[in-house]
């Protein structure tokens, strides 16, 4: 059974909102994310969804949903209490279609609401509301054949919900405070699911079904069924680790500890025990971890592959407990290990969604924005990838400026980029001061915010070297000059008579330029002269001309090589500035 298509209006924070789940040209659901600030409506649409898959459960089993006295308590209080502020009316309709292409509904509705308003959302809504000004809450009524089928169904794949109250006992908490560690049988009843529809904490039903896994070996060793699940649970450790060498080993009784991870050779045969126990994993660890072995112990009966386990997850705010690699490479990779999961997931994290890009394609999965559902791109998200991969390079960054300062014993010079000191290195051969430029180690520290890290260094390294230091920076770049033991800031004078204003390109003439875009149009991008009027008075924006971002190297290339002495001539204030930081 999957989510077809779900539509809320005038429910808390929701205007309204009509979503049609998204499918593959061979059916197979991508995953969905919807995203938002706090209080823009994830958690109560998701809400909507595992409310109405309770309804349909407990028309399936027993053990779906509380019972008392009086019937059975809904998932979901009803009322005027979920109404938007200052509507009297108000509604969610979800519309699921099994596997037999029997489409099966829920309607949860508040006030006066009529079935054209149900149509005006989704036209193929087929239950009615009694039209009256009252509560009602209502699932498609299933007769023998298609409930039969349908309980099937949910006993053979998964449909369960983990919201963001999840946890996992940690490890140090006292035993007397924890559920204990024990490996139960399981009866299985006729008319009873047997598994959790909400699940906060499942460590200690998953160390049962992996001992289960273990049993099975036992009694069977060539039980190939039983391997592949093995298998199945492994990968899902391996993934999560960063390590295809790994994988679940078992300790005898009177450890204290059943259930730990192990290293092996390619053989599978142990090398060394890893984790003496699961419980030692990191919390976000252990919630991925329990997270995705709950969808292959939910999908084993009977056991299957990943690649063929079905249903329905839903994840309220999947990111939660998680680091960035975790959030970034490791949980993308999970959920495309269950290409047939319907996964409808709700994130704060840029970092989680650019990982799904990066996994699944821009057209692999669907992003949705709240309070009203709009499908958005993840191109609202590319200056958090900026962020992530600076955040990621600093350790390298650092990492290799001690390394090149451990190897040099010249004075050294950092500019912003490579083209800086091609052009510098070739300023140095017109004007025969390639001596000059010999004399210092050039590094490309790829940008000015890397200078400034190199300034802003907090420890004692500077102070240990024996050479000296220059930064120099492009003439756009708005920072003071200044010296501090044995660093330098310097910055190449702005030439206000030049086209560019900006990089070390505004270094070169208009008339070497002009050459440059009758040799190549594409080198340069023109803005032509406008005009704006302000308040009355009529402003004039000159022309400007800007060096193209895909067209830097090759015009570096190109003035390198055809360049002459005119060409570079403003390259003189350059050789001050070195000429200076050597005689320092």
């Amino acid at each position: 059974m999957y989510l077809k298509h779900i539509a809320v209006k005038n429910i808390g924070p929701i205007d309204e909102l009509s979503v049609e789940l998204p499918f593959d040209v061979n059916n197979k659901p991508k995953p969905i994310l919807f995203v938002g600030e706090n209080g823009t409506g994830k958690t109560v649409l998701l809400s909507q969804i595992i409310d109405s898959l309770y309804e349909i459960g407990s028309e399936l089993f027993q053990d779906i949903g509380k019972h008392h006295s009086q019937g059975r308590s809904y998932y979901k209080v009803s009322g005027g209490q979920n109404l938007r502020i200052g509507k009297t009316e108000g509604f969610s309709i979800v519309q699921f279609q099994d596997f037999n292409n029997q489409t099966i509904e829920c309607f949860d509705k508040i006030g006066n609401v009529t079935h054209n308003d149900f149509k005006l959302l989704n036209n193929n809504f087929k239950l009615t509301p009694n039209n009256k000004n009252d509560n009602q809450k209502i699932s498609t009524q299933l007769d023998e054949d298609i409930k039969e089928k349908l309980e099937m169904e949910w006993r053979t794949n998964v449909h369960f919900y983990q919201p963001a109250y999840r946890y996992e006992e940690p490890f140090w908490k006292n035993d007397v405070f924890s559920d204990i560690q024990r490996f139960e049988e399981q009866k299985k009843y006729s008319n009873k699911y047997g598994r959790e529809l909400e699940i906060i904490s499942s460590i200690k039903e998953n160390k049962s079904y992996i001992m289960d896994l273990v049993l099975d070996f036992s009694v069977n060793p060539k039980d190939m069924v039983s391997l592949s699940t093995w298998n199945n649970i492994n990968n899902i450790i391996q993934k999560i680790k960063q390590n295809n060498n790994i994988r679940f080993g078992i300790g005898q009784r009177w450890r204290g500890s059943r259930i730990g991870i192990v290293e092996v050779d390619s053989q599978g045969k142990f090398i060394k025990e890893i984790l003496k126990s699961i419980d030692n994993l990191s919390l976000g660890e252990s919630i991925l971890l329990n997270l995705f072995v709950n969808i292959i112990r939910h999908g084993d009966t009977p056991p299957k592959s990943s690649e063929e386990i079905k249903g329905i997850v839903i994840i309220d705010e999947i990111d939660v407990h998680l680091h960035t690699d975790l959030q970034h490479k490791v949980l993308p990779t999970l959920i495309k290990l269950f290409p047939l999961v319907q996964f409808i997931i709700t994130t704060h994290s840029p970092l989680f969604i650019l990982g799904m890009k990066k996994e699944f394609g821009e057209d692999g999965f669907e992003l949705r924005n709240m309070p009203n559902g709009e499908k958005i791109s993840t191109e609202r998200f590319s200056e958090f990838e900026k962020a992530y991969k600076v955040l990621n390079d600093t350790k390298k960054f650092d990492d290799e400026i001690n390394s090149k300062i451990k190897d040099t014993h010249k004075p050294m010079i950092f500019v912003e980029g490579d083209y800086d000191t091609r052009y510098i290195r070739k300023a140095c051969e017109l004007f025969e001061k390639i001596d000059l430029f010999n004399s210092f180690e050039f590094f490309d520290a790829d940008g000015y915010n890397n200078l400034n890290k190199i300034w802003d260094h907090k420890t004692n390294l500077w102070n240990a070297l024996s050479q000296k230091l220059l930064l120099l920076y492009d003439c756009d770049t708005k920072i003071s000059e200044a010296q501090r033991e044995k660093i330098y800031k310097k910055i190449i004078p702005f030439q206000s008579e030049n086209y560019f204003d900006r990089g070390i390109e505004n270094l070169f003439s208009k008339e070497t330029i002009e050459k440059a875009i009758e040799f190549k149009p594409a080198f340069v991008d023109i803005t032509e002269e406008s005009s704006k009027t302000v308040r009355g008075i009529k402003e004039v924006i000159p022309k400007k001309y800007d060096v193209n971002k895909d067209e830097k190297g090759n015009l570096c290339n190109w003035l390198c090589k055809v360049g002459t002495i005119e060409d570079f001539k403003n390259f003189e204030k350059v050789f001050e500035i070195l000429e200076s930081f050597a005689n320092a």
